[in-house]
């Protein structure tokens, strides 16, 4: 059975700002649907969009029915796969002055330990953690 949205847990949603679908914060919930969110890379607030505009998907059939409940079941699945093997005591503590580099462990003070999965721009980086992906800033 699906969960009702919550404010203040992360959901991705298109972000007009940094046109990239990425890790938002939701701040209101209106009869179960997401209505308001703000980005977790660049902090600006908007209206919930769960998909990038033209891509056909409407926000309402991808707000975290079946699909949401699969997605969250993997990253967990895949974090073990590629965290098997790795030294945990090899990660570096994360900050946004640092420079990271694809395959690289890293420790947040928030989300613990994690994988750089991608670079994403010049100064972001996708991070795979026990409890999903999240975009970072890096070399700031």
């Amino acid at each position: 059975m699906p969960s009702a949205p919550i404010v203040g847990k992360d959901v991705d949603s298109w972000c007009t700002r940094c046109r990239m679908v990425l890790a938002h914060t939701i701040e209101a919930v209106v009869s179960g649907r997401i209505t308001r969110v703000h980005c977790n890379t660049c902090g600006g607030q908007r209206a919930y969009r769960a998909s990038a505009p033209g891509t056909g998907s409407a926000g309402r059939a991808r707000e975290g029915r079946a699909d949401g409940a699969r997605a969250a079941s993997k990253p967990t699945r895949d974090y073990a796969s590629l965290m098997r093997g790795r030294d945990p005591g090899s990660a570096r503590a994360y900050t946004a002055a640092e420079r990271f580099k694809d395959g690289e462990l890293i420790r947040h003070a928030t989300f613990g330990l994690g994988l750089v999965t991608a670079l994403k721009d010049v100064n972001k980086i996708e991070v795979l953690f026990a409890d999903g992906s999240k975009v970072l800033i890096h070399r700031r």
